[in-house]
C-alpha cells in the first residue's frame, strides 16, 4: 500500500539555480496560442500548439525548425503529445477519447479508442518501452496500451486513494521504470509499476513552497529527481526520488520562478523545457551540474 510522503525541507534546500537558456513565443513566424504540452524527439522539441493546427518543431536551442500540421478539424481537442516507438508522434485526442499516431511527416499511421467520447477525455499520453500510457481524466483512470493500441492495463477510479485520481493530467517514467501520474485536484504526484501497483504519493496539498496545489506537468531529471509545474503558481519544485523536497526552481534574482500556466514539461538531463500555455509560450531552463 502506497504511503503519503511527506515534503519537508531539508537543509538546504530551498532556491535551485536555473539559468534561463531560451524563450521563444513563436515557431516559423506564427506566435502561439495556449500550446498544451511538449515532447522530446531526438534534438527535436515537438510542440502542441492546439489553436493554430500544427505541432510546432523547435531545436534545443528554440529556433524553428518548421511545423506538422494536426490531423483534421477540432481546435482545442488535443491536450497531450508523446513520441517513441518507431519514432512516431502520439496525439491524445481529448474530444474523441482516442490516440492517432503520426509519422515523422504528418502522415497518420493509426488511430485506437482509449474509451467511449462521452466516457473519456485523454489529456496526457507517455509512450516509453513499448507501451502507451495514456491519463484518462473523465474515466479518472491511467491506461496502458500496445504501440499498434492493443489495451495491456487499465488502473485508478475517482477518488483519494493510493491508485485513485480526481484529475490525471500528466505521466513520466524515471530509469526504475516507476510510473510518474500527476493527480491534478488531489494536488500530489502518484507512484506506480508499469503495471499499475501503486509505490508512492510524493507531495501534500498546500500553497506553500515543498507543497503542491496544482500539479500539471511532470519530468524526470538526472538522478531520478522529479520536477513538477505547478499550473496555478508557476512554480517549478524538484523533489528527489523518494519524493523528499529539494527546492524550487529560481531565476537571476533568486526569487522563485512564476511562469504563466506551465501545463507541459520535459527535461534531458538538468535542461527543463517548459510550455506555458497563458503565456504562448516554450522556454527552457538550465539547472547546471548537480
Amino acid at each position: 500500500v502506497a504511503a503519503a510522503v511527506a515534503s519537508p525541507r531539508p537543509a538546504g534546500a530551498g532556491c535551485l539555480p536555473a539559468r534561463q537558456v531560451f524563450s521563444v513565443r513563436d515557431a516559423a513566424r506564427v506566435a502561439f496560442r495556449q500550446p498544451s504540452d511538449l515532447v522530446l524527439a531526438g534534438s527535436r522539441l515537438l510542440v502542441l500548439d492546439d489553436l493554430n493546427g500544427r505541432i510546432a518543431l523547435l531545436d534545443l536551442a528554440g529556433r524553428s525548425l518548421g511545423s506538422i500540421p494536426l490531423p483534421g478539424a477540432g481546435a482545442g481537442s488535443w491536450l497531450g503529445i508523446g513520441f517513441g516507438g518507431a519514432d512516431e508522434i502520439y496525439l491524445a485526442a481529448s474530444a474523441t477519447g482516442g490516440v492517432v499516431v503520426l509519422d515523422q511527416k504528418g502522415a497518420e499511421a493509426r488511430r485506437f479508442t482509449v474509451g467511449p467520447p462521452a466516457e473519456s477525455r485523454p489529456t496526457g499520453i507517455l509512450v516509453s518501452r513499448g507501451t502507451v500510457f495514456v491519463a484518462d481524466a473523465r474515466a479518472q483512470k491511467v491506461r496502458a496500451f500496445g504501440l499498434d493500441g492493443a489495451a495491456q492495463e487499465s488502473w485508478g477510479g475517482l477518488g483519494e486513494g493510493p491508485a485513485q485520481f480526481r484529475g490525471p493530467f500528466r505521466l513520466a517514467q524515471d530509469s526504475l521504470d516507476r510510473l510518474l501520474v500527476t493527480d491534478a485536484l488531489n494536488s500530489r504526484v502518484l507512484v506506480f509499476t508499469p503495471r499499475g501497483e501503486p509505490l508512492a504519493a510524493i507531495g501534500e496539498f498546500g500553497t506553500t513552497e515543498g507543497t503542491l496545489f496544482r500539479p500539471a506537468g511532470i519530468a524526470v531529471l538526472g538522478g531520478d529527481r522529479v520536477l513538477v509545474a505547478d499550473a496555478y503558481f508557476g512554480s517549478l519544485q524538484v523533489f528527489d526520488s523518494r519524493g523528499a523536497y529539494q527546492g524550487v526552481l529560481c531565476g537571476s534574482e533568486g526569487k522563485p520562478l512564476a511562469l504563466e500556466a506551465p501545463g507541459g514539461v520535459a527535461a534531458r538531463g538538468n535542461t527543463v523545457f517548459v510550455v506555458e500555455t497563458a503565456a504562448g509560450r516554450v522556454s527552457a531552463w538550465d539547472l547546471g551540474p548537480r
